[in-house]
């Protein structure tokens, strides 16, 4: 515990959190992640700028993407803890941490359905793809990939006794990463599937698209971190650690710097023309994607690692 800021009337000791760690921040990472992800592939396979390989390959590579971060979070649980993860299934009403573990549930339940007419054996299950069984099936792997982007910050403002996780604006951050890391994950399946060739053929739809969202999560970014800086002592003293403290680097160079600036700038050349065409813009490009996931994961590691609780003394 160690002392903080004060003010006229008292003084506040801060503890920090350190129950949920890099585990947790993986499970956020790559669970909301893969939400962003396998949403983004059928809304753009429906729209035609996908084609149904890379569909395909989306929903296989989002569906370990998942069950690694399942593995870290029971991992982090430890082995006297683990069984106990199926009783929280009992509270949905007023336990988030309930409600998200029935939506990844659910979820993974869906994918492996959706998957499971192109695992060959089971090419003639009744909800195969041109099916009605198969676009409501669609449709339900979608509206629970946004119910888990909304949960993965949702479970996080629920926290009363954490200022600087106690605001509307985590699940909209949230909700904003995980499409980014999902758009920033398809150019990289595009480009070992189909090469230079099928980049160029997506490029134009996805290099507009990635700049919108690196710029609108650095918005969001900093409503969040000034809003939070102009909030109760302990959320101050979060910020603090963000911006000047321990964590600085963490924030300043991989989420700022990694996993926004340097992206928005390759994206920008892009459109720009600065970059030509062929191998060269495709290797940039790659490199600019797997930054802005470096960027998505060290986004929820820092917002954990700053979370402090506070006690007037």
């Amino acid at each position: 515990m160690s002392k903080g800021l004060t003010d006229a009337k008292f003084i506040i000791d801060f503890q920090e959190q350190r129950h949920w760690d890099w585990k947790v921040a993986f499970y956020l990472y790559g669970a909301g992640t893969s939400a962003g992800l396998i949403f983004l592939e059928l809304v753009l396979r429906d729209l035609g700028v996908v084609d149904e390989r890379v569909a395909l390959w989306g929903m296989w590579i989002g569906l370990v993407l998942v069950l690694l971060s399942l593995a870290a979070l029971f991992d982090h649980l430890g082995p006297g803890a683990r069984w106990a993860f199926f009783y929280v299934f009992r509270k949905p009403r007023t336990s988030w941490i309930a409600r998200g573990s029935i939506i990844v549930t659910v979820l993974v339940f869906l994918r492996i359905m959706v998957l499971l007419p192109s695992v060959p054996g089971f090419n003639e299950l009744p909800w195969g793809e041109g099916t009605f069984s198969g676009v409501i099936l669609r449709g339900s792997v979608l509206i629970f990939a946004a119910a888990f982007m909304a949960y993965s910050g949702l479970v996080l403002s629920s926290w009363n006794s954490i200022a600087f996780w106690n605001t509307p604006l985590l699940p909209i951050l949230y909700i904003g990463y995980s499409f980014l890391g999902g758009m920033a994950a398809l150019p990289i399946i595009v480009l070992v599937l189909g090469g230079e060739a099928g980049l160029q053929v997506v490029g134009p739809v996805f290099w507009p698209s990635l700049l919108i969202l690196l710029l609108a999560n650095g918005f969001v970014l900093l409503l969040y971190v000034w809003g939070m800086s102009t909030g109760t002592i302990p959320a101050r003293e979060s910020v603090r650690r963000l911006v000047r403290g321990e964590h600085r680097w963490s924030f300043w160079l991989g989420v700022v710097g990694i996993g926004l600036v340097a992206p928005t700038a390759v994206v920008a050349l892009i459109l720009g023309g600065g970059l030509g065409s062929g191998s060269n813009l495709a290797v940039v490009f790659a490199a600019a994607c797997v930054a802005v996931q470096v960027g998505c994961f060290l986004l929820r590691d820092t917002i954990l690692r700053v979370g402090v609780y506070g006690y007037p003394v």
